[in-house]
């Protein structure tokens, strides 16, 4: 009879003592709650500060309350929502994936509509579509979900779209860059090919007039010479030029008709 009143007694303070922590559990999570609801209360009326004191007081509850209950889905939650609000996206992400666990259908469907926020302010916009999309799964007449769905779809399509314009750009200051480039070789090539010629001229007229300046120099009266001896050398250089002139001219005329004749 003893050992049956002791096993009573066991069973009774553990009861009471689940009793008891399940209502701290829930007075945490309540008061979490309500200065949640106040942050936001706040932050509508425009002052941030305050609504800011208000959700880390919340966040403080939550986490007090998480304590008790680490494996509370609905406390993951009411965490992610704090999170959120904080602009701790990771974190609140952290919460919400975990919340999708809870067996509620709404709760699953909140889960989502919220996890498309965050994965949304994340930048992660394809991930965000999807949220949103196993919301509507859950519950089809959300009219928030679906004005966010079709929000991120089209500043996906834009940002895409911004992409793609971004590339056609790129594109195409390369091709103006490499046809700058070509034209720019062009013109070396050219204007080397200039010089060239001019450095060529230059040197054949050089030829030219160092070749007349001998041939002059040939038949430059020396000092001394007599009068006919200077007008010997001068009718001299003008019957080897009238020769040359005679060479050239049958030189031309043989080129001309080269091949012409029957053998």
């Amino acid at each position: 009879m003893r050992r049956l009143n002791s096993f009573l007694l066991m069973i009774i303070i553990f009861l009471v003592a689940n009793s008891a922590r399940g209502s701290s559990f829930s007075s945490l999570n309540k008061k979490g709650n309500k200065s949640y609801k106040e942050g936001v209360e706040l932050q509508q009326k425009g002052d941030k500060e305050k609504a800011a004191s208000a959700w880390d007081e919340a966040s403080k509850y939550y986490h007090d309350a998480e304590i008790e209950k680490p494996e509370s889905n609905e406390l993951s939650y009411n965490l992610g929502n704090v999170m959120y609000q904080q602009e701790k996206y990771p974190d609140a992400l952290e919460k919400y994936y975990k919340a999708l666990n809870s067996d509620d259908i709404k709760q699953r469907a909140w889960a989502n509509y919220d996890l498309g926020n965050t994965l949304y302010r994340s930048g992660k916009y394809p991930e965000a579509i999807q949220a949103y999309q196993k919301c509507l799964e859950l519950t089809p007449d959300d009219a928030d979900a679906k004005y966010n769905l079709e929000f991120v779809r089209k500043k996906m399509k834009e940002m895409m779209d911004k992409e793609k314009q971004r590339q056609q750009n790129q594109k195409q200051q390369q091709n103006q860059q490499q046809n700058q480039q070509q034209q720019q070789q062009k013109q070396e090539q050219q204007e080397q090919k200039q010089k060239e010629q001019q450095n060529q001229t230059s040197q054949s007229e050089q030829e030219q007039k160092k070749k007349e300046e001998q041939q002059q120099q040939q038949y430059k009266p020396k000092e001394g010479m007599t009068k006919e001896e200077a007008e010997r050398i001068l009718n001299a250089f003008k019957d080897d030029e009238k020769d040359l002139q005679k060479k050239q001219a049958k030189e031309v005329q043989g080129r001309g008709t080269r091949g012409g004749k029957d053998w």
